[in-house]
């Protein structure tokens, strides 16, 4: 048992909140003073945690949601493309195939159209192979002639067939 400097209550000891500071270990204001003191505190002084939040998340280099927002909108090109462009670079260096400045335009004019395609139609679209890059009697390359923007539908069943291949069996 403990009284409570606040109240003056006698109140059982685990009604008081740990502190080592203390000699039995134990905080000399009880929970529910803490409670109310914290409280009038807060009323008091109603911005101090927005403060303090704020100069947490610039310590950490967090973002609010309101600036990641913003700094998304910014961001012309979206994660998608961002994402798109680097598997693209990737895949030409593992082929050993230099990226020209016209593959880089194409495959960025590529990704626009298919954008713009989505928004005008409202369905899918694919940046695809003409001749696929894994293809049993040719293999294409990953580069500007052989990058054309087809309806996602259209990809998924071509698979890795050949575009004339796919236009002849009636798709």
């Amino acid at each position: 048992m403990k009284t409570c400097f606040k109240c003056g209550c006698t109140k059982e000891l685990n009604l008081f909140h740990k502190h080592s500071g203390m000699k039995d270990g134990r905080l000399n204001k009880c929970a529910e003073c803490v409670v109310k003191d914290v409280d009038a505190w807060r009323l008091k002084n109603p911005d101090c945690r927005a403060k303090e939040h704020a100069r947490i998340r610039k310590k950490k280099g967090f973002q609010t949601r309101d600036e990641y927002l913003t700094k998304r909108k910014t961001n012309a090109k979206g994660r998608k493309v961002s994402s798109l462009q680097y598997a693209h670079k990737r895949r030409l260096q593992q082929e050993r195939h230099t990226v020209t400045e016209l593959d880089e335009l194409v495959f960025i004019e590529a990704c626009d159209v298919r954008n713009r395609r989505k928004a005008l139609t409202g369905f899918d679209w694919h940046i695809d192979h003409i001749v696929p890059i894994n293809y049993k009697s040719a293999c294409g390359l990953h580069n500007a002639f052989n990058l054309q923007v087809v309806p996602a539908s259209w990809n998924i069943k071509k698979k890795h067939t050949n575009m004339n291949e796919f236009w002849i069996s009636g798709y």
